[in-house]
């Protein structure tokens, strides 16, 4: 499996940068603390800057380059790039200060100030150099435009539309997605908006799928979409993940639904790899699936450091997110199994508000109990009468995962379990917001909202999990 190589040679511009900003910040914090500033500007100072450097040159050499590229980061994930090498950088520089019996001498004002304001310069930095090198290379262009999405409006209502969003000091930009309409109607609606005058952009798609950002790559010069899953999987402590970018899974599964009938897929965090470990049997489940993929940041974050393209975490709610969006023509159906009534009730009410042309063709709350084998049958007829192509299952793990398993071959559709997926989308829970996502951060969040029943889900199974991965050397994160 070939590495990632995403702008090596960029991404010595950031280090050069890193120690720019910590020289600036120390000669920042001088200036601040000292009035003849220049003065206090001797050996210590001197060495203390020289120190960072190596510290600075350290991480970047064993982190920075092993890690997502601050190209593909957003602004938050940069910014906690940021935080992270400056800490570590600060707790080196004053372990260093006190071994070598300096610490005495030196300032805590500057030494503070050095943190703050060298996070400062860098994020700026950072975020000037990753912008010139997106425009440089056209790899960014955001517009806000009109989207306009299958089934049509007629051509008068159209107009209109394309009326109401012009802006006074530009015209109107339009994006017409492809999805399932046909040739003759597609360049229909294109016709008609580049005779309203508007900027027209035309989506891609493949086999009727619209490309959503966040999978295109720049490939000779051309611009292309990974269309599957690589087969290759990265295993960590036994259990094999699939190596997927959100969009990119959702476009596999969605281009491989018939095949995938009667299959599952898992979504698999810290805590169900934990159980993995301490239960073989479970560890086997999630391994005999169509595909699992890491729903856990320090999963995802080991994947992006082995090099590895295109990986990221696919976390259950954000893909049933991009799912719903991609089959809200209503050509896939969907079926809910799990959870109670009441969030059954109030899912579907907000994805018919949000897609009015999804397709659902079921939802069952089973007993809160052992199913009869009665009862199992019955559950297995109505789910296959539906027709569904997608049956979403929310029992929890690992009871989710394990019911699959059982049922696979037995369930017509692509059987795939979310979990706490049904209550995000239902709205009876809140999801943590976007940059604490982000940080790697939403497990403390959920442990905030419920920490007598989560404390020991995410504080006593992150500990553990941490603790086999010094221990087990065997898969510590290989490619299988």
């Amino acid at each position: 499996m070939k590495k990632g190589n995403y702008g090596r040679y960029p991404k010595r511009r950031i280090l050069i940068a890193d120690l720019i900003a910590q020289t600036l910040a120390c000669l920042t914090a001088l200036f601040i603390r000292y009035d003849n500033w220049v003065d206090r500007f001797d050996r210590l100072y001197i060495t203390l800057i020289v120190s960072m450097w190596l510290i600075l040159t350290l991480i970047f050499v064993i982190v920075d380059l092993r890690s997502r590229s601050v190209f593909e980061s957003d602004p938050i994930e940069n910014l906690v790039m940021v935080v992270r090498d400056k800490t570590f950088v600060m707790i080196l520089s004053i372990l260093y200060l006190y071994v070598t019996q300096q610490g005495e001498v030196s300032s805590r004002f500057v030494i503070a100030t050095v943190y703050v304001t060298s996070i400062i310069y860098d994020y700026v930095l950072r975020m000037v150099i990753r912008s010139v090198y997106l425009k440089k290379n056209g790899l960014r262009e955001e517009v806000r435009a009109l989207e306009i999405r299958p089934p049509y409006p007629a051509a008068e209502e159209f107009r209109k539309l394309i009326a109401d969003s012009a802006d006074e000091d530009a015209d109107p930009a339009v994006f017409i997605r492809r999805g399932n309409a046909s040739d003759e109607d597609y360049n229909a609606m294109l016709d008609t908006a580049v005779a309203e005058g508007a900027r027209v952009y035309a989506g891609l798609d493949i086999d009727g799928y619209d490309i959503r950002s966040g999978i295109a790559s720049d490939v000779n010069g051309f611009l292309t979409v990974p269309v599957s899953v690589r087969r290759n999987r990265f295993e960590l402590l036994g259990v094999k993940y699939a190596i997927a970018r959100t969009e990119e899974a959702v476009l596999h599964v969605i281009r491989n639904i018939k095949e995938l009938g009667g299959k599952y897929i898992c979504f698999s965090n810290v805590h169900t790899l934990v159980m993995s470990v301490e239960d073989p049997s479970y560890r086997d489940v999630l391994n005999n699936s169509a595909l699992t993929f890491a729903d856990g940041n320090p999963i995802a974050k080991r994947q992006i450091s082995s090099g590895l393209v295109g990986a990221e975490r696919v976390a259950g709610p954000d893909f049933m997110d991009h799912f719903f969006h991609d089959t809200a023509d209503g050509q896939v159906s969907h079926y809910f199994y799990g959870s109670s009534q009441e969030t059954l009730d109030a899912l579907q009410e907000n994805l018919k508000k949000k897609y009015p042309d999804i397709n659902i063709v079921g939802m069952y709350s089973p007993p809160f109990r052992d199913l009869t084998p009665e009862e199992d049958a019955a559950d297995v007829e109505r789910i296959n009468a539906s027709g569904a192509d997608v049956v979403w299952i929310g029992l929890g793990a690992p009871k989710q995962e394990k019911w699959m398993a059982d049922h696979a071959g037995k369930i017509s559709g692509v059987m795939m379990g979310v979990g706490a997926g049904f209550d995000f989308h239902a709205g009876t829970i809140k999801r943590a917001p976007v940059w604490i996502q982000k940080v790697g951060m939403e497990w403390f969040y959920r442990l905030c909202q419920d920490p007598g029943r989560l404390f020991k889900r995410y504080v006593v199974t992150n500990v553990k999990f941490y603790i086999y991965l010094l221990f087990k050397n065997k898969h510590r994160g290989t490619m299988a």
